[in-house]
């Protein structure tokens, strides 16, 4: 009966649990994300960036923008482009080093922190900070390249936008 009764309060506080529209989501990006205003860009209606700052508050004085001036923005190989589309992220790998030998732990820990820096690490390992499909990959690439080949343990799953 106790099972039950945690998984009923479970299921009712999931459905309690508000899930955001896009909308709602990108009027919260808009003040801390680099928006786009290049009303000529070919790829605006397909980038994140532009579809962000069509909600930028109009009675703002400043947001951090992308240079409208600068020629290697708001054409067809735009840099700063960013497809709006989902993908899986992965969140946390508290777990991951429990199967692996000492020696092993210690290399990939290590190659991690340097490769995504110490801070992004720890963020990314605590569940803080999504972790993207190619930043997948590398964990990927770094435990196998070090000798483990058992499954990489994350703690959890999301889909996001690649922002």
């Amino acid at each position: 009966m106790h099972i039950s009764h945690f998984l009923h309060t479970f299921a009712i506080m999931k459905q309690e649990k508000k899930i955001k529209t896009q909308e709602e989501i990108f009027r919260e990006k808009v003040d801390h994300y680099e928006v786009c205003f290049i009303d000529h860009c070919p790829l605006r209606e397909q980038c994140l960036r532009w579809l962000v700052g069509q909600y930028a508050d109009t009675s703002r004085v400043m947001f951090t923008t992308i240079n409208q001036r600068n020629p290697k923005y708001g054409n067809e190989h735009c840099e700063m482009f960013r497809p709006n589309e989902r993908a899986m992220m992965k969140r946390g790998f508290k777990n991951m080093y429990h199967d692996m030998p000492g020696y092993m732990e210690h290399r990939i820990r290590w190659q991690l922190i340097a490769s995504f820096g110490r801070r992004q690490y720890f963020e990314m390992r605590k569940g803080d900070r999504l972790i993207t499909p190619a930043q997948q990959q590398t964990i990927l690439d770094i435990c196998r390249a070090n000798g483990w080949q058992g499954p990489i343990l994350y703690d959890g799953e999301q889909e996001d936008w690649l922002w």
